[in-house]
């Protein structure tokens, strides 16, 4: 019997035990904004990782916990301590994930409790399903898997599971400011988080039978929400990077006080119109360009890139029609626009009076959040100031403040360990995978190149959940095809990394 037939095998042997254990995790409450049920929670992920054969350690911070696990192909059972000399020439892959959820929000806007994991219509309902407790199992679950099928390659298994991604990555972010020995031997950080990119139907020519959802490791072919009926469908995804955030809050105070509109008005400027104008400033009339110098400063945008981005199938038509839009703002192709330009949005606008009917007042104080959504190159510090450079030089009675930055991170396009991943989601989902320069939000891993020795290494990011998941939502859920592919996906991945491709030269 091939290897691959007998992981196919294991697996299916094993998917309903995979299933229990990723239950018992999704009943477990880890909402890191209030504290609820972290530290169960975090035990719970040391136990399930372990049970799968890695080591793993609790690393306490100053937030909640992170859980470091480690599997080590040297010795008939890394459980058992055997590992590797030190400095062994072999590829060492981390994978990223973490174990804390949003807060569940309103029980009745759930059709079952959000920490009662349920099963309906091929897909498993609970808070942190998709985001991220289902995905980063995979991993682990795939281990076990090679482990069971005695198909275990030679390559390093690292988990680095955190417990604050929801609230802001401090935990994490501390971790990496302490340079862990443990880290330096990485080769590739491999992220599955987020929704699979999906497109408009049909994706190509001749792909109407091809749902994404069969491959040769395992009889898949069952359809799910993510991929059968109208509309878009998810399709297997593979992203080279992420884009970075800039958050800031502009100010702006007049008078001292409210006044009559009638009684002041024209003389005395009104917050809420100064505001406005310093904001409109930002913008070439009538568009959406950016005209802040120094804004675009370091943005390079690479022939790969350009050419992954035309060859992702332009549905933007469709995001249109599904979103009640009467137009896209802009005129370029919408993956374009999206992926390779930065943005600058305002979030929230506040001042004068927002009650019922009218009140006839010259609003003293006004204040906006913003964002701007940074493509790879963009320092965000020096956007900022950019920003607030321009800001001040048009009204020097506003107040610019800065609330927080994410840097952007990318991976080149051709770098040898993205084929390895990309044919193992062919192999797996029975489609090529849609590639993307970068994922229009963000993710914590982009703080992995803080490190020196991570500086140059390959992030890819390759979400394994339903394009509908609805993380953060009610109903959030994880496809059952899209649980069990993960787990296929990434014992591929690892057997396909065997060998000289992934190791540091």
């Amino acid at each position: 019997m091939s290897h691959d037939r007998a992981i196919s095998d294991v697996i299916d042997d094993r998917l309903d035990g995979y299933r229990e254990r990723l239950f018992d995790l999704l009943a477990q409450p880890s909402v890191s904004t209030t504290g609820e049920g972290m530290d169960a929670a975090a035990a719970l992920v040391v136990d399930t990782v372990e049970a799968a054969g890695f080591r793993a350690t609790r690393v306490e911070t100053d937030r909640h916990p992170l859980v470091y696990a480690e599997f080590d192909p040297a010795g008939a059972d890394a459980r058992d301590g055997a590992g590797r000399e030190p400095g062994a020439d072999v590829p060492t892959v981390l994978f990223y994930g973490h174990y804390d959820v949003q807060p569940p929000g309103d029980p009745d806007e759930w059709d079952s409790p959000a920490f009662e994991p349920t099963v309906r219509d091929g897909a498993i309902y609970a808070r942190g399903a998709g985001d991220n407790k289902g995905q980063f199992i995979a991993h682990a679950f795939a281990v076990d898997a090679l482990r069971a099928a005695d198909a275990v390659p030679d390559v390093r298994v690292k988990l680095l599971i955190e417990g604050g991604e929801e609230s802001g990555s401090a935990g994490f972010r501390a971790y990496l400011r302490d340079d862990p020995d443990v880290l330096a031997d990485v080769d590739l950080v491999y992220v599955a988080d987020g929704p699979r990119h999906a497109v408009a139907r049909p994706v190509l020519d001749g792909d109407e039978a091809s749902t994404g959802d069969s491959g040769a490791m395992g009889d898949n072919s069952g359809t799910t929400g993510d991929d059968s009926g109208a509309g878009r469908r998810g399709v297997p995804t593979l992203i080279y990077g992420n884009r970075g955030v800039l958050a800031f809050e502009v100010e702006c105070r007049t008078a001292n006080t409210d006044l009559h509109s009638g009684n002041f008005g024209g003389p005395v400027p009104a917050a809420t119109n100064e505001l406005v104008a310093g904001l409109s400033s930002m913008r070439a009339d009538g568009t959406d360009e950016i005209t802040v110098d120094g804004f675009h400063d370091g943005i390079e945008v690479t022939d790969g890139d350009r050419e992954l981005v035309a060859a992702i199938p332009d549905d933007g038509d469709e995001i249109r029609e599904e979103l009640g839009l009467s137009r896209l703002a802009g005129e370029v192709p919408y993956y374009e626009q999206l992926l390779t330009r930065p943005t600058m949005t305002i979030n929230g606008l506040s001042g004068g009076y927002q009650g019922e009917g009218m009140k006839t007042v010259l609003p003293n104080e006004a204040s906006a959040k913003l964002d701007c959504r940074l493509v790879p190159n963009q320092v965000p510090d020096a956007v900022f100031e950019a920003i607030r450079d321009h800001l001040l030089a048009v009204n020097p009675e506003l107040t610019v403040t800065k609330r927080s930055t994410f840097p952007p991170v990318k991976t080149p396009v051709d770098a040898p360990e993205a084929t390895v991943v990309a044919d193992a989601l062919e192999s797996v989902w029975g489609a090529s995978p849609i590639e993307l320069p970068v994922l229009g939000g963000s993710l914590p891993a982009a703080y992995f190149r803080t490190l020196d020795a991570l500086s140059d290494v390959p992030i890819l990011v390759v979400p394994y959940a339903n394009h509908d998941q609805g993380n953060h939502s009610p109903n959030e859920h994880l496809d059952l095809d899209c649980f069990e592919n993960g787990i296929r996906t990434t014992a591929a991945v690892l057997r396909g990394l065997e060998g000289p491709t992934a190791t540091r030269e």
